[in-house]
């Protein structure tokens, strides 16, 4: 394992002054025996239950054997395709090994469905062949609504088309949710069952990740042994100076403390996919109670910024950043997800909150139940047509009312590649426009990454919701609704929570024609002028 973590600042006053305060207190010793009151005393629901992630690198060892045998089962009926259905924790860590792990010749490849857009259900239902595919079926819960409708979409597609459709059916939930009894139920070929002491999160080295690694041929003893060697650099034996956990949370909390609060992430080879995974581990877990970090994805620099520190990751991270980790192998992706999951829980040590609850998330899924019920009050935040200059005037009144801290942008669309552009090139102009940093999200998804922040974080953040006409209803079988009611009311029922909170957001409809309206939106912004 090739894995180094480095700042340029050396032994800062901060490192050495959190160093001084938790060697008083034991903390790092605590820490490893698991004691909650490190963050709460007396302590809270969700820590205690919570801190099972601190020896993944042990427990996930009994998963090795059943994997091997699920990839070799997979290798041998000639599955040619998985397609995961999970959100947040359940599937954004699958994602990154897949996109940083080669395939190993003759595996399946993965396909991550974390999207209630009919359109996206309808792309990956036309482009497998359930006589081929594996459907991954992933949720702590167990109840989690987009998880579930998509598997209810998919178990039909597979019921017309298979005499033994369980067969091509994995779950991955916690021990005795209404996920583990319908796999049961319906015979699915296996149920992995994840630690309950586990949040979603910081899941990445439980079934929830190591799984879908390994069917796609990964070698996921060497993600392990990856993530057991930092484990110990994180340790209570090696000095809190020379910790690469406690220094980069340290440096990332005092910076957030000081008004630097974003963490602008520059990943490359070969972890450039890193980002979607560090987004929702930092911006979850630290914001909340009006503080947190921010992290960026990406995005342009704004050099000289008083308000950013830079992480670089990869092989050759840029050399200018505040903190920088060196992955040399991919599989020591793994080593990194270690360090930044205690980076982070460091973090909310010394910012002062909880850094494994999701307090203001919650609400965002009770509004869009109304909204599904037809009971939410749209309090006028209805979103303009894009043809109509009001949400650009809306946006630029915002902006010159308020200090700007970063803008989202909050797309629930497709996440195409074509899509995926246009939305880049939206967010350079912003930026280059206000200044500001700007981040992008696609909805639902994002609701289980960066939502928690953007209600419960730091104030100055400026929304800007793009909904679009889905087009013709796709039923979700077994329910009284379709995926278009369910996408559209997640987005009524956000721009409901974030209006609660304070929040300014300024929605835009780009109505049937996607890619005209989203030219339209770039068009328009670029004529933007700030006064």
């Amino acid at each position: 394992m090739m894995l180094a973590v480095s700042t340029p600042f050396g032994s800062s006053p901060e490192i050495e002054r959190h160093a001084t305060r938790w060697r008083a207190n034991d903390t790092i010793a605590r820490i490893w025996r698991k004691d909650p009151t490190v963050w709460s005393d007396p302590p809270v629901p969700e820590i205690a239950d919570r801190l099972g992630w601190l020896d993944t690198h042990s427990t996930s060892r009994g998963l090795v054997e059943q994997i091997s045998t699920l990839h070799t089962t997979a290798v041998s009926m000639g599955i040619s395709d998985l397609v995961l259905c999970g959100m947040g924790g359940s599937s954004l860590a699958a994602e990154v090994f897949a996109a940083t792990l080669p395939l190993a010749e003759g595996s399946p490849r993965l396909t991550v469905v974390d999207s209630t857009h009919p359109d996206t259900v309808r792309a990956v239902t036309s482009d497998t062949d359930p006589a081929t595919t594996w459907y991954i079926i992933a949720s702590k819960s167990g109840e989690t609504i987009e998880t579930m409708s998509l598997y209810r979409h998919f178990w039909e597609q597979a019921s017309r088309a298979l005499a033994d459709p369980g067969s091509h059916f994995i779950a991955i939930t916690d021990p005795d949710t209404s996920l583990q009894t319908i796999a049961a139920d319906r015979s699915f070929r296996a149920t992995l069952l994840a630690d309950r002491d586990v949040g979603g999160r910081y899941s990445a080295l439980t079934a929830f990740g190591l799984v879908p690694a390994g069917l796609i041929g990964a070698d996921v003893t060497t993600l392990i042994d990856a993530a057991g060697g930092v484990a110990a650099q994180c340790g209570p034996d090696t000095p809190l100076e020379e910790n690469p956990g406690f220094c980069a949370g340290v440096l990332m909390a005092e910076s957030a403390r000081s008004g630097m609060d974003k963490a602008h992430i520059i990943a490359s080879s070969p972890t450039g996919a890193v980002g979607i995974w560090i987004e929702q581990l930092i911006a979850e877990s630290t914001g909340k109670q009006g503080v947190g970090i921010i992290p960026i994805d990406g995005g342009p620099r704004i050099d000289g910024s008083q308000f950013s520190m830079l992480v670089g990751i990869g092989s050759a991270p840029v050399d200018d950043a505040d903190i920088r980790i060196t992955v040399a192998h991919p599989h020591d992706v793994a080593g990194m997800m270690f360090v930044l999951e205690f980076a982070t829980a460091v973090a909310g040590e010394v910012l002062g909150i909880n850094p494994f609850d999701q307090p203001d998330v919650q609400m965002a899924k009770r509004l869009a139940g109304q909204a599904m019920h037809g009971e939410l009050d749209p309090i006028g935040l209805d979103p303009t047509n894009v043809t109509e200059t009001v949400w650009v005037e809306s946006l630029k009144r915002i902006l010159a009312e308020r200090p700007t801290s970063y803008i989202s942008i909050q797309a629930y669309i497709p996440q195409t590649p074509e899509n995926t552009s246009c939305l880049d090139a939206l967010r350079w102009a912003l930026s280059e426009i206000t200044g500001a940093y700007v981040t992008i999200g696609f909805g639902p998804r994002f609701l289980h990454s960066t939502g928690q922040l953007h209600k419960g974080g730091p104030p100055g953040g400026v929304y800007l919701q793009i909904t679009e006409d889905t087009g013709s209803d796709l039923g979700v079988p077994g329910t009284g609704y379709t995926f278009n009611d369910l996408i559209a009311a997640q987005a009524s029922g956000d721009r409901a929570a974030l209006a609660d909170r304070g929040r300014p957001v300024v929605a835009v409809d780009l109505g049937f024609a996607r890619d005209q309206g989203l030219r339209e939106m770039l068009e328009q912004v670029r004529g933007m002028t700030q006064d």
